[in-house]
């Protein structure tokens, strides 16, 4: 196999020639500073460059053709971000040239800044990582005769690098491009037992917020069951898979966080869309907890009192006309408008909001996953979310009910942590 060994060049020649001639690269390429003190001369100057004048240059020593190497002049061996920005160019290029062959960086060489600009381009660029290590007899530097390249475990490093965008895609609500990135590591290559136990962990918990997410509530519990949840309130979970008996009304605050998960990543079409069904399943709710129920779907009128149920028998009568059948259904507006005939405290609280609640409605029906093409803002939907959560808790305070939750945790090394000022009430 082809080898291909990128290195920085320092004063001291020792471990550039030690890191070739351990590795015996097909190709070098030297990264060196320029100047009247840099390294640039020490790579293939003419007399004696090395060791402070004792010793013939690098390439002179090893006797490399002039075909396997080349030299990429560095100009300021201070300037991190410039050193970064060449390096990372140095091996895309040889790694285009040579696309099958082994790629070795190796940054014992050159200023401190030389050597983590090198590291930084090769983990980035999934090279693989070398330093020339030795006995010491003192912090300035391995002695001379003691030398040998040595593999660094960069692997580890990357998936660590890794594991921070799994960590950062997670508290962004982006449950399954988390899960794929971490999945991708455990395949990839072997890690340690900790990063093994602590991704499979991150993973369980990103697939359990991912299918609730979905409202796949009991996949969500099952899997949730599983991991560590020191902090976390799980009765909101367990009330929405039937474990603990709530009033009814928490699949409304479960939709109304879900649009907000979707409007921080700015999927506003989508967090209008389940405020909308928020609204509706409210006023549905309440339908149903009525004595006698009510469906919305398909309207009893004959237990409709007898001062409104005219409106809704010609509502049937129509419908039977338009071959739709003798089934009377109702829309968002239409239930509330019922509750408030029926002087319901839910509709005498719509009753105060009815305006602000169509002017966002009209905005919602502009939306293509309504009735329109026009894509939504911010705007339209902070003013929808407004109107929604006054409607929402002023409405259950009248009901005599209320329902606590908090927004999906934040994940951190140590487990999951609530976020601040996540507590939703209605």
């Amino acid at each position: 196999m082809t080898i291909v060994l990128a290195l920085t060049v320092g004063g001291s020649c020792a471990p550039i020639v030690t890191a070739i001639r351990d590795y015996e690269p097909d190709h070098v390429c030297f990264l060196a500073s320029t100047g009247p003190r840099g390294s640039r001369m020490v790579v293939d100057g003419p007399g004696r460059p090395c060791d402070e004048g004792r010793s013939p240059s690098i390439v002179n020593q090893l006797g490399l053709d002039p075909q396997r190497y080349q030299v990429v002049e560095l100009s300021d061996p201070d300037a991190l971000a410039d050193l970064y920005a060449v390096c990372r160019a140095a091996l895309r290029d040889l790694r285009s040239r040579f696309p099958d062959a082994r790629c070795i960086a190796d940054y014992t060489g050159g200023s401190k800044s030389m050597g983590a600009a090198l590291a930084m381009a090769a983990v980035s660029a999934g090279w693989e990582l070398s330093l020339v290590k030795g006995q010491r007899t003192d912090l300035v530097q391995v002695a001379q005769g003691t030398e040998i390249s040595a593999l660094i475990n960069v692997w580890e490093v990357r998936a660590r690098q890794r594991m921070e965008e799994a960590l950062q895609l997670f508290n962004d609500f982006a449950y399954a491009p988390a899960i794929e990135l971490l999945a991708v590591l455990q395949r990839t290559a072997p890690l340690s037992s900790e990063l093994q136990r602590t991704a499979r962990g991150w993973i369980a918990y990103a697939r359990g917020f991912d299918a609730w997410d979905r409202f796949d509530h009991a996949r969500a519990a099952r899997i949730l069951d599983t991991v560590p949840g020191e902090g976390i309130d799980w009765r909101f979970l367990k009330t929405l898979t039937g474990q603990i008996r709530g009033c009814g009304y928490e699949p409304v605050l479960d939709l109304f966080l879900n649009a907000d998960r979707r409007a921080a990543r700015g999927r506003f079409d989508d967090a209008v869309a389940r405020l909308y069904r928020a609204l509706e399943l409210l006023a549905q709710t309440r339908m149903r907890q009525r004595e006698p129920p009510l469906d919305s779907s398909d309207m009893d009128v004959a237990v409709l009192p007898d001062e409104i149920r005219p409106r809704y028998e010609r509502m049937r009568q129509i419908a039977e006309i338009e071959g739709l059948g003798p089934k009377v259904k109702l829309g968002l507006m239409e239930d509330y408008a019922l509750l408030e005939s029926l002087g319901d405290p839910l509709g005498r609280v719509f009753a105060g909001l009815e305006g602000p609640l169509r002017d966002a409605i009209q905005k919602r029906n502009k939306s293509i996953l309504a009735h329109g093409l026009e894509p939504l803002t911010r705007g339209d939907y902070q003013a929808m979310r407004a109107v929604a959560e006054t409607l929402f808790g002023a409405g259950l305070r009248a009901l005599g009910e209320q329902v606590h939750a908090s927004q999906f945790p934040l994940l951190g090394p140590d487990g999951l942590h609530p976020r601040e000022r996540s507590r939703c009430s209605c």
